[in-house]
Parts: C-alpha cells; sequence; structure tokens
C-alpha cells in the first residue's frame, strides 16, 4: 500500500482573490497532479491535515477533494482516503482520430451543430451570442434557487408543471387579450417538445398536416418520423399564401397546420392582420386545428397578431418557450389550448417524459419575476432588430437579394440568384473558408429554384461574409462570359 503523501509545499493561492478559494486549490491540485508531482496511486493528507497544513477550512478541502473526484483526478478508497487516479501516458494510450470538416448536411444541422467548434463564423446558426444574453439576470435567479430550501428542489413537479410560473404565462398571454387558466397550460422540455406532443396526441400515421414553407427543420423532421403526409403552403413576406392555404385545405382535408406567426424561422417574416384572420377563416371552414408556434413574441413588435388571442383558443393551439430570449440551454417551453385538450395533452407527455425538471421552471419563473427581464427583452429586440438592417443592407451590396425587410428577430432568409453553382455547393465553399451557412434546402421539401439561405443576423454582420458573396458573384459573372 501506498505511504500517505506528505505535501512539502505549499499551495500558491491567493486568498485576496475574488476568485473562490476552493478553485484555486482544484486549479492547483490538477497542475501537480498534470506535471507529474502528484503521482498516480499516491494518497493525500486527510482532509484534516491538508487543512492544517494550508491553514484553510476543513469545508474548503472536502468540496476541493470532491470536485476532483468528479474529475476523474483522484479517487476515493473507503477507510484508506484519498488518492491520485491513475493518468498513465494518456497522450499515447488514447486512439488518434483524424479531425475532419464537418459536412454540411440536414442531418449535421439537427444533431452535431450545437456541439461543433471546428467552424468559427456562424452565420447560419439558430441562438443567440452568449453575450447578448442577459447574464446578471440568469445569475441572479440562480443564486436566489440556491438559497430554497432543499425541499423545493427534490422530487417530481406537477403533471401540468410549476403552478407559479404558469400563473406568469397566463399574465403574459393576458397582456395580448388572452385570458387563459392556469390548468390550460401545461410546461414541456422546450417548445420543440412541446410540438412533438401535439403531434403525438392528435395524429395518426398517414394523416395529411400543413405547415410553412420554407419551415422549421425540425419540425419537418418530427413530422416524417411520424410518417404523416406533409404538404407545404407557401411563406410570404405578410405571412402565408392565404389563397394556396384555402386550396391545400379543401382538397386534403389536414387535421393540423403548423405555423409561426412572429419572426418566422427561417424568413423573419410576421403574419399580417388580414392574413391572420384570413388564416382563422379557413380553419374554422375546413375543420383543422392551427398550431401557433410563437417562441419569437416578445422579440416581434406589438402590432404583429396572436392567431390565439383573435380565435380565443377555439381553433388554435398555442406554443412558446424562453430559449430565445434566457438562454438555449434552459429547455423549457409550454403549451396553451382548450382544457380538454389539455389533459390529453398533459397524458401524453407523462407517458413520454413524466413532468418537467420544476429546477429549471422555479429558475425560469425567477428570472421572469425579478424586474429585470422585461428591459432585457426590449433592449434585445432593439438590438436584433438594427442588426436585421445592417444584415439586409449588407447582404444586398454583396449580391444577395434579401425575402422582407427586417422586422427584428434572428433571422434574415436571402438569396443568390445569378450563381451557377447551388446551395449545398456555396456552403461547402464557404465552410473551407470558416463561413457556416444554412442552405435553403433544410428549410424544404424541394429544393429551391435559386439558391437560399437562413443568416442568423446576430453573426452575419462581418466583412468575412460580404466578401466571401461578393467574390463568388464575381467569378460566376466571370464564368457566364
Amino acid at each position: 500500500m501506498a505511504k500517505p503523501h506528505i505535501l512539502q509545499f505549499s499551495l500558491m493561492l491567493n486568498r485576496a482573490s475574488p476568485v473562490r478559494l476552493v478553485e484555486q486549490v482544484v486549479l492547483a491540485m490538477t497542475q501537480l497532479i498534470e506535471q507529474g508531482r502528484l503521482r498516480s496511486g499516491e494518497r493525500l493528507p486527510s482532509v484534516r491535515q491538508f487543512a492544517v497544513e494550508q491553514k484553510m477550512g476543513i469545508s474548503t478541502v472536502v468540496e476541493a477533494y470532491e470536485q476532483l473526484v468528479a474529475r476523474g483526478l483522484l479517487v476515493v478508497r473507503r477507510g484508506a482516503g484519498f488518492f491520485v487516479a491513475f493518468q498513465g501516458n494518456v497522450a499515447q494510450s488514447m486512439p488518434t482520430f483524424k479531425v475532419s470538416k464537418p459536412v454540411i448536411d440536414s442531418a449535421w444541422l439537427l444533431s452535431e451543430v450545437f456541439a461543433d467548434e471546428r467552424v468559427p463564423n456562424k452565420a447560419g446558426c439558430g441562438w443567440l451570442p452568449s453575450k447578448w444574453l442577459d447574464h446578471d439576470g440568469l445569475h441572479q435567479a440562480e443564486r436566489r434557487l440556491m438559497r430554497a430550501p432543499g425541499a423545493q428542489q427534490v422530487g417530481y413537479g406537477h403533471p401540468h408543471g410549476y403552478l407559479p410560473l404558469r400563473l406568469v404565462i397566463a399574465q403574459f398571454l393576458a397582456n395580448w387579450s388572452l385570458e387563459v387558466a392556469p390548468e390550460q397550460i401545461l410546461t414541456t422540455h422546450g417548445a420543440t417538445q412541446a410540438l412533438d406532443i401535439i403531434i403525438r396526441t392528435m395524429t395518426q400515421r398517414g394523416d395529411t398536416v400543413l405547415i410553412d414553407e420554407p419551415g422549421y427543420c425540425n419540425l419537418m423532421a418530427m413530422l416524417k418520423l411520424a410518417d404523416l403526409n406533409v404538404i407545404g403552403v407557401p411563406r410570404t413576406p405578410g405571412g402565408i399564401d392565404v389563397e394556396q392555404l384555402d386550396r391545400l385545405a379543401r382538397l386534403h382535408q389536414p387535421k393540423l397546420f403548423f405555423t409561426a406567426s412572429v419572426l418566422q424561422n427561417p424568413t423573419g417574416t410576421s403574419y399580417t392582420p388580414a392574413c391572420a384572420m384570413k388564416v382563422l377563416q379557413a380553419a374554422e371552414r375546413h375543420h383543422f386545428w392551427v398550431v401557433e408556434d410563437d417562441i419569437f413574441r416578445e422579440l416581434g413588435q406589438a402590432t404583429d397578431p396572436m392567431l390565439a388571442a383573435l380565435d380565443g383558443l377555439q381553433r388554435v393551439i398555442y406554443v412558446g418557450g424562453y430559449s430565445k430570449t434566457i438562454a438555449p440551454s434552459l429547455r423549457l417551453g409550454y403549451i396553451v389550448c382548450q382544457r380538454e385538450l389539455a389533459r390529453q395533452l398533459v397524458h401524453t407527455k407523462m407517458v413520454q417524459s413524466l413532468t418537467n425538471s420544476e429546477i429549471t421552471e422555479r429558475l425560469v419563473h425567477s428570472v421572469l419575476t425579478e424586474g429585470h427581464h422585461r428591459r432585457h427583452v426590449e433592449q434585445l429586440a432593439l438590438t436584433l432588430l438594427d442588426a436585421g438592417t445592417r444584415v439586409n443592407a449588407r447582404l444586398t451590396e454583396s449580391g444577395l437579394k434579401p425575402f422582407a425587410i427586417a422586422r427584428g428577430g434572428l433571422f434574415c432568409w436571402a438569396k443568390f440568384e445569378h450563381s451557377t453553382l447551388n446551395a449545398r455547393e456555396i456552403a461547402d465553399r464557404a465552410l473551407q473558408q470558416g463561413i457556416w451557412l444554412a442552405p435553403g434546402d433544410f428549410f424544404h421539401f424541394t429544393a429551391p429554384q435559386h439558391p437560399w439561405f437562413r443568416f442568423n443576423v446576430a453573426y452575419a454582420d462581418v466583412n468575412e461574409l460580404v466578401e466571401f458573396f461578393t467574390l463568388l458573384a464575381k467569378n460566376d459573372v466571370r464564368r457566364q462570359q
């Protein structure tokens, strides 16, 4: 058995630093292990001995040791103490992998993009930069949550979701003239799960549903997995082509129509009041449900119509969420609908995943009620509107044609008219220069005639993107001459 290791040195700790002493100890010990000054199998001093030698509290040492165990640098042997875990020659023992460039396709977009750090310029991504999020508000809510009694942080939550949060959601909807009771609201693991619960509850294999086209690529994939007959309704700068909606509904008798009324992904467009009324009239005339995907509502304009409010939830099922305005990692969405339908959807939710994480629900509730969120969202909306205006102008200068004027939100939808290359080929060339583009093919059932792209206005206002398309346009002109 290895003899106890007696530290012959003092850790370099700065007790006046704002960095917690625990974190300093963990960093210093990690460096000692990586440098080989603490070797595999050596036993560390007891917690009490370490605390005495380093002149710190026992609780600090306990927390530091436990963090090192959790990171795999130490192991615990019951009755014997803490030992340095076997390190070996990590470089030699690990298999080598060739790091290749990502292949931009729909599978990558759905499953790998969130973890892929190989592309420096993410002009086609679907989330906000970290610096645009409300870090102070989130951290304040986290601190408040950590001070709550432990009994509030364990156990399953309510099937419908955390009641105080549902009351806040109801108040938000009341501001848009939609009066609902808490039992008409159920929380979900993000808006994507909300859509999935609706699909599983309200459709059967072979049913026909309508969807915005271009539309949300994740939703398109979910509908295909459910083996549904999916038909696209053309998107317009003012909403959708209502004449096509009426014609398709008359011919195919769909059960559901999935649409985004405000700042749609990928086009960034919103419904006009006239379009909203005609959609609701078509739903009534042809007896289909409208699923209003409205996660960008807070970033839109005060005049943007809410289908659920205009309809009173007679034929509209409303979906919202917080990943775009609080943080992408907070996977919390919600569904609002008629009471009886809500009971059916809750049953599907419980079968599928049981309740939500009430810790997450309490955290979101705290962010929404601490008094800073409204101002943050107002400023974010203005920032995105300004960024969208600039990106539209720069894309136009570089040879692209935006689909609509900037109305705020994350996305700009633009086509590259004068190109001999398709969207995938252009995306591949951009990738070679460290630029990730989201080709329009991902958002259509069939590839559009011209190369279309979705741009995230928070990332696309960069010279590299403009230079890429400007040069591409010039080279295409030379090839065509």
